[in-house]
């Protein structure tokens, strides 16, 4: 028995999760499965109905399963909420960090037979394109510390703090190799090692971990012209691994080409592969 927890979110999220149900419900049948589910609000609708964004009934159902099937969260309705309880940071980042979901797999496949959805001209999209885009999630600028806003007038100032680990590196760029070896047998891992030491020290310890994978061929590039190539020419990567925030731009424009960011699923992984 496979104990699932149901959390559709905000906007868009409800109606896909309806769907996402009807072929997870598909595929036990198929796959001889069992599941049991149980499904809680996160996001907005928590905060409508509880008054926060996480809520401990939704946490206990976390806690009880198995996996966690997540639609979205945020919208306009609650923007003008202070940044610390708005549905994205007062949800999604926690999550992320409870139960140490360090890596996050977005494929961004099209096939021949949808290639005419992609807004790409169909002589850069040709026959179609098949990424994995790896995106380290718990660490990086989104969770660095300090963080904060201080001051008044002219001098007033907001900081965010950009840390990376090694072992944050080290494991996530092994996900992004052992992901190759299935694939195509490429990593390209995107920084911004010519300003960032932060990225400086990124590179350095991808290529050493690219060392333990001989047969898998590794190139480096700045995230700006990483967003370029992608629109130029798709075919060129077959694994793209990125840092936090570089992840969320790069897999967010990956999704895009291909016609649509809601269509496509991910995954969020910790270390047990939950």
């Amino acid at each position: 028995m496979k104990k699932i927890a149901i959390l559709p979110g905000d906007g868009i999220g409800p109606e896909v999760m309806a769907e996402a149900v009807k072929v997870l419900n598909a595929a036990s049948k198929k796959f001889n499965f069992e599941i049991e589910t149980k499904e809680v609000k996160v996001g907005g609708a928590a905060i409508d109905e509880y008054g926060e964004a996480l809520p401990q009934i939704t946490l206990d159902a976390c806690n009880w399963a198995d996996a966690i099937l997540f639609g979205s969260v945020g919208g306009p309705k609650w923007e003008t909420l202070p940044p610390e309880k708005q549905p994205e940071r007062a949800a999604l980042l926690p999550l992320r960090k409870i139960y140490g979901l360090y890596c996050n797999m977005r494929p961004a496949k099209i096939f021949k037979s949808l290639t005419s959805s992609s807004p790409l001209h169909p002589n850069i999209i040709k026959n179609g394109f098949d990424i994995l885009c790896i995106r380290e999630l718990t660490g990086g600028i989104y969770f660095g510390q300090p963080k904060g806003r201080e001051g008044s007038g002219p001098e007033e100032k907001a900081y965010d703090t950009l840390i990376y680990k090694r072992f944050e590196i080290e494991r996530i760029a092994r996900m992004a190799f052992e992901a190759a070896k299935k694939r195509d047998k490429k990593v390209t891992s995107v920084d911004k090692a010519n300003v960032l030491t932060s990225m400086v020290m990124w590179r350095e310890i991808v290529t050493e971990i690219g060392k333990e994978y001989p047969e898998v061929e590794l190139n480096h590039i700045y995230v700006d012209n990483a967003t370029m190539q992608l629109v130029k020419d798709p075919h060129q990567f077959d694994v793209l691994l990125c840092g936090n925030m570089f992840g969320d731009i790069i897999s967010d424009e990956c999704a895009m080409i291909t016609c649509s960011m809601g269509l496509l699923a991910s995954a969020s992984l910790n270390e047990q592969n939950f």
